[in-house]
């Protein structure tokens, strides 16, 4: 009898011997080092400066920041102490700076986030400044929105609203709401 019992657990054993490997594979492995999404740039960048022409040649665009941290893994550029400044068919000038930016490659978006300040050149009109807390600025649109308090200044009046839509191309400005007017 101490014989059957002896290989009774031996047979038991061997049964146990596949399926502990076999639960053993089943369990999470991790993942590669090199799929892992890095919290490092894959380039960097100090004091750049970027200028885009129009089909006539002439600058339609410039673009500088102290320093560029681009991340490949989410297609992104983070950028400190941007400034922008862009033409228009009439000559005219905005210019647009801030604390920092994300620029959304995929979309086009440039995000502008920190004392941000749209400066608008006309000769045939005062110049306006445009300052807020943050700034949404489409490409692809030529388009510029934020849902914060702004406030708008001139030579002749304070203008002070929350929200807007910018049309860049059209040189216009529409308010959304608690907009409010008085002249200096």
């Amino acid at each position: 009898m101490t014989f059957l019992k002896g290989r009774s657990i031996l047979w038991l054993l061997i049964p146990a011997a596949f399926v502990v490997p076999f639960l053993w594979d089943w369990s999470e492995k991790p993942k590669p080092v090199f799929l892992e999404e890095s919290s490092n740039p894959d380039y960097y960048l100090t004091n750049t400066q970027t200028i885009e022409f129009n089909s006539q040649g002439q600058v339609a665009r410039r673009f500088s920041s102290d320093k560029t941290l681009h991340y490949i893994d989410i297609a992104q550029t983070h950028l400190q102490s941007p400034k922008l400044s862009m033409s228009t068919e009439q000559n005219q000038q905005w210019h647009v700076s801030a604390n920092s930016a994300i620029s959304n490659e995929l979309s086009e978006q440039l995000t502008l986030d920190g004392m941000v300040e749209i400066t608008f050149e006309s000769q045939r009109q005062s110049n306006a400044v445009l300052s807020m807390p943050k700034l949404l600025i489409d490409f692809a649109s030529q388009t510029a929105s934020t849902a914060e308090p702004l406030r708008l200044e001139t030579d002749l009046y304070l203008l002070t609203a929350t929200g807007m839509d910018a049309d860049l191309q059209k040189n216009t400005i529409e308010f959304k709401s608690e907009v409010i007017s008085q002249e200096k």
